[in-house]
């Protein structure tokens, strides 16, 4: 009876979880929404280039995190047929679309804003839009801090990376700020500058998001969790090597066969003991580990 309650209470606990997650970031996709209309609808009074590329940041912002809530809904559904390792790599898939979406935008605004910078348009200052978009980065912030508040309970990597983001898109923000504001008393078009600043920084994002992804999915080498099952094989006593291959199927659940290397004349418990050790803590984390030979070669 103890041991189904207790199964229980772990299922609702994860069902808990997950609407939490998916509540989180659809919030903030609705909420960057109403940022970007904002932002683009004063970058256009105050004919900016520079608030308008941050506008359309925050869209680019509204697909991750909807992206987020879809990878957090199907996270944890149950395998089927055609999919018997589950759904977790969706949330690469949607991540790897992200990404060429961010580089696409970037790059359209950078070629704008080396326009700009030849051709010098006239921006119009305005305090009441100048207060507008300084109340956005009140919002942004609040976002990163529910994001964080998330993250710590729950730490998930996604929620980490929408925490940063955040933060970053504050930070963007208030540079097209003071762009705007600085365009007051300089003839040269900073606001151009600012907004070519703004366009390499989303190009950069994507290029590294674009590239994280692609090796994932390719079948790259999943380098954190092979040093971590590295680590723990070696933490166990008379374990003296280990080889690890690990089976990516998405950021909950993964599969790794590893092969250990104890020291001369030790115990078949000693071994069967270490084995179910690394076992254990490893399925905390999502990982079915399989012991087994490596033929060489493979």
């Amino acid at each position: 009876m103890c041991k189904t309650d207790g199964n229980k209470r772990a299922m609702n606990d994860k069902a808990r979880e997950r609407k939490i997650k998916i509540a989180v970031s659809s919030s903030a996709s609705a909420v960057n929404m109403g940022l970007g209309i904002v932002k683009v609808l004063a970058g256009i009074y105050t004919n900016s280039l520079s608030i308008i590329t941050d506008g359309v940041n925050n869209f680019g912002d509204v697909l991750s995190n909807a992206g987020a809530a879809v990878g957090f809904a199907v996270e944890n559904k149950a395998p089927t047929e055609k999919f018997p390792a589950g759904f977790g790599r969706v949330e690469y898939i949607v991540t790897f679309i992200m990404a060429i979406i961010i580089m696409a935008v970037g790059g359209g605004f950078a070629y704008s804003a080396l326009d700009r910078i030849f051709y010098h348009p006239v921006i119009t200052f305005s305090w009441v839009q100048f207060g507008i978009i300084a109340a956005t980065i009140a919002v942004k912030i609040g976002l990163a801090v529910m994001f964080r508040l998330s993250y710590v309970k729950y730490r998930s990597d996604v929620l980490k990376a929408q925490t940063l983001d955040s933060v970053l898109d504050a930070c963007i923000t208030t540079f097209a700020l003071l762009g705007l504001f600085l365009s007051r008393y300089i003839s040269f078009p900073i606001d151009a500058v600012i907004g070519l600043i703004i366009s390499a920084v989303m190009i950069a994002a994507g290029v590294k998001l674009f590239v994280g992804e692609f090796v994932r999915l390719a079948g790259g080498a999943d380098e954190r969790r092979v040093g971590g099952l590295k680590k723990l094989c070696l933490a166990q006593k008379n374990v003296t090597d280990a080889r690890v291959r690990v089976y990516d199927f998405g950021t909950k659940y993964a599969e790794a066969v590893v092969e250990l290397t104890f020291e001369e004349n030790v115990r078949q418990e000693d071994r069967s003991a270490a084995e179910n050790k690394i076992s254990a803590v490893a399925r905390q984390h999502g990982i079915a580990v399989t012991f087994a030979e490596f033929k060489e070669g493979q």
